[in-house]
């Protein structure tokens, strides 16, 4: 191998073919890679795929966001691409994890996939998925909206105990000027984690007027196993009333 190849130029080529980019979680894509040999022959020990996604991180310097996987596939135990060489290979079906959040706010998550090359470095290639809400994320977020908050913010954050991850969804709500909890809440934030038929949502309510006195925030868990937006109202509603 020459030496450009292993620093990366004239190395060979992917390009990751996705059927569609809009999907929702628990769909699978059907997609294809497209390889192109550098100027030399190499050796790929495996192709590697995963849908990705990054939560922001909070320190004392400041704001970062860290890349994790939320799945990943090996699709090879190796060949030989030659030099010039166009080769397409059937990647099945991309499984797009029910956990997956949606691309909502901040949020964004992508297909990344890899050719694992000794001596190189790796050809990557990165597809921008449009993940829409399941039904249940849909149901929830009208009912919040019905009962008069607005959607202030969208974050994927770390955080540990909401769900199978290192990280959770949060949802940021503050109530609209005149409805009926202007004046007793400051916010509620929503972490909702899929669970095949259901969808478990942890509820912070924080009161109005307490950041003077201190913090006054509570955590609660809804399971939310109906896509009927007035039965989720009446459950966020009798949940909030319980703390005021």
């Amino acid at each position: 191998m020459g030496l450009l190849n292993r620093i990366g130029i004239g190395s060979a080529e992917v390009d990751t073919i996705l059927d569609t980019e809009t999907v929702q979680p628990g769909d699978s894509i059907p997609a294809r890679i497209e390889i192109e040999g550098g100027s030399d022959d190499q050796t790929v020990d495996d192709i590697e795929l995963a849908v990705m996604t990054r939560y922001e991180v909070e320190t004392d310097e400041g704001t970062s966001y860290r890349n994790v996987a939320i799945t990943e596939t090996e699709l090879t135990n190796g060949f030989t691409i030659e030099a010039g060489e166009e080769r397409t290979m059937d990647a099945g079906e991309i499984r797009v994890p029910e956990t997956t959040p949606p691309t909502l706010g901040k949020t964004k998550v992508w297909v990344q996939t890899g050719l694992d090359i000794d001596w190189s470095v790796d050809p990557t290639d990165k597809d921008v998925l449009d993940v829409r809400p399941g039904p249940y994320l849909s149901a929830l977020t009208e009912a919040v909206e019905g009962l008069g908050f607005r959607l202030s913010e969208v974050e994927t954050v770390k955080a540990s105990g909401f769900g199978p991850h290192e990280f959770a969804q949060e949802f940021e709500y503050r109530p609209t000027s005149g409805s009926r909890y202007a004046s007793e809440l400051d916010e509620i934030e929503l972490f909702p984690v899929r669970q095949s038929d259901s969808l478990s949502v942890v509820v912070e309510v924080d009161k109005a007027g307490m950041s003077l006195l201190g913090s006054d925030e509570s955590h609660h868990r809804l399971k939310i196993d109906t896509t009927d937006p007035d039965h989720i109202a009446g459950q966020i509603s009798r949940l909030i009333d319980e703390q005021l």
